[in-house]
């Protein structure tokens, strides 16, 4: 065994652990505000839901088309029609009602909070995709929760169209751990995942910022 490390193992981090433990009080927040953390949640809290996500995921992912390397690169990592999805899931016969239900003005603006660099590094886009691809994840908790109880809204966008979470997301750190590992490309990733939780979080009306450790500052254009 050798007694040593080279100096390039040594300066080697493990970008997944480091992004968890970075965004670790912000995925909690993010939960615990989201509409279907309610104790009973209904159609019109899942529709509530989408509009959420809808106005966060609309201005990261019209600003990460601007991008084709990092997790932008289509050879890396294939497109999904995230927001396509949640059209259609909002337009589903079965929330017509949920509609009727909500209160007036309950869609959040994106205004506030479409505001995104210039110019970022693929490691910071690395980092706020963990977010984005993370959720996904969450996604198939929450259908395997409410798939019974909302039916027959087919939940689309939760079930990923219908394909699992897992083999994409196994695609993707494998991808991110090839791209990112030095301390300062790991630290902009830990940066981008923080921005894209606190977008997230600013559109939660039950959440105030002021609880965010370190929040990220907004980098206007």
């Amino acid at each position: 065994m050798t007694a040593f490390r080279s100096a390039a193992e040594s300066s080697f981090v493990d970008v997944l652990g480091a992004l968890r433990l970075a965004t670790a009080s912000r995925h909690e927040s993010a939960e615990r505000a989201m509409p279907l953390a309610v104790p009973v949640p209904t159609l019109t809290d899942y529709r509530q839901h989408l509009l959420v996500l809808h106005a966060w995921l609309a201005p990261l992912e019209a600003w990460m088309q601007r991008f084709e390397d990092g997790p932008q690169d289509p050879a890396l990592l294939p497109p999904l029609a995230r927001l396509a999805l949640i059209e259609r899931d909002l337009a589903h016969p079965a929330l017509h009602g949920a509609q009727a239900q909500a209160q007036p003005h309950s869609a959040p603006t994106t205004a506030a909070h479409a505001l995104a660099p210039l110019e970022a590094a693929a490691a910071w886009r690395w980092g706020a995709c963990y977010v984005i691809e993370g959720s996904q994840l969450g996604g198939a908790v929450l259908l395997r929760r409410y798939a019974g109880a909302f039916a027959p809204h087919p939940l689309d966008y939760l079930s990923g169209d219908g394909n699992a979470p897992g083999p994409r997301w196994h695609a993707f750190v494998a991808a991110m751990r090839h791209a990112v590992h030095t301390p300062r490309e790991v630290d902009q990733a830990c940066a981008g995942a923080r921005a894209a939780f606190d977008r997230l979080i600013a559109l939660l009306p039950d959440f105030a910022p002021a609880a965010l450790p370190n929040a990220a500052r907004a980098v206007t254009a």
